[in-house]
């Protein structure tokens, strides 16, 4: 009901495609619910084929202006792929005297993020090149805020424009890679357990990896901080 006590009409249900996302490769689906006059409810889900990372047009981008052509970082992304699945809740508040989800709102949200991972690492050792394939299972979980304004075009046709929002929480990885290394001496095996463990020098703060090399292969496990700006895109869907 409004001031004069009528009964306000207006459309609960929003179905999305994020338009933005398509430049990281990822296919982003979501449906807005709303539950009073100006709280709504959204769940999302974005997946990513397997892909070739240093294919993706944002990393190919970055790889040529920031990344120099002998970076072991080029390498590692040069020779690794990527299939992801992530979900995502939110509940949205919106401001404005319109009824509906229309307006600037505020986002509360909660990510959880399933990564297959797949990576080829060659190393050297007395003369012998080993080639190893690793591949494995990456999983985030946390959770941030948006701030973003949606309006409707001819009446049907919503416009959702994520202007700035972040999440912070915890990321897991756990990767094998199975090989014959037996013929590498017990000192060699120690030395491509520190080649892979290199890797931390890139890394943002508070990521770690530990790596383990036996005879039969590699085991590569570790934790890192579940960060990302969520901001600067849009999104188009059909209210009803």
């Amino acid at each position: 009901m409004n001031s004069k006590g009528k009964e306000e009409v207006f459309r609960k249900n929003i179905v999305k495609i994020n338009l933005s996302s398509l430049v990281l490769n990822s296919y982003n689906l979501s449906y807005e619910r709303s539950l009073t006059r100006k709280i709504t409810f959204v769940g999302g889900y974005s997946f990513i084929p397997k892909t070739k990372v240093a294919s993706i047009f944002a990393v190919e981008k970055a790889l040529d202006k920031f990344i120099d052509e002998e970076d072991d970082m080029r390498d590692y992304l040069t020779n690794s792929t990527v299939a992801d699945k992530t979900y995502t809740g939110e509940i949205r508040f919106y401001s404005g005297k319109k009824p509906g989800a229309r307006g600037l709102y505020l986002s509360l949200y909660g990510r959880y993020m399933n990564l297959d991972a797949t990576y080829t690492h060659e190393y050297e050792a007395n003369s012998n090149t080993y080639i190893i394939p690793i591949d494995g299972n990456v999983q985030g979980f946390g959770g941030g805020l948006m701030i973003g304004s949606q309006w409707l075009i001819a009446k049907r046709i919503a416009f959702d424009w994520y202007i700035l929002g972040g999440h912070f929480g915890k990321m897991k990885l756990d990767l094998d890679g199975t090989a014959d290394l037996s013929a590498m001496t017990p000192q060699e095996r120690r030395e491509l357990a520190e080649d892979i463990e290199s890797i931390n020098d890139d890394l943002p703060g508070g990521a770690k990896i530990d790596a383990t090399v036996t005879e039969k292969g590699v085991t590569v496990k570790g934790n890192a901080p579940f960060a990302g700006i969520r901001g600067l895109g849009f999104s188009l869907g059909i209210a009803f």
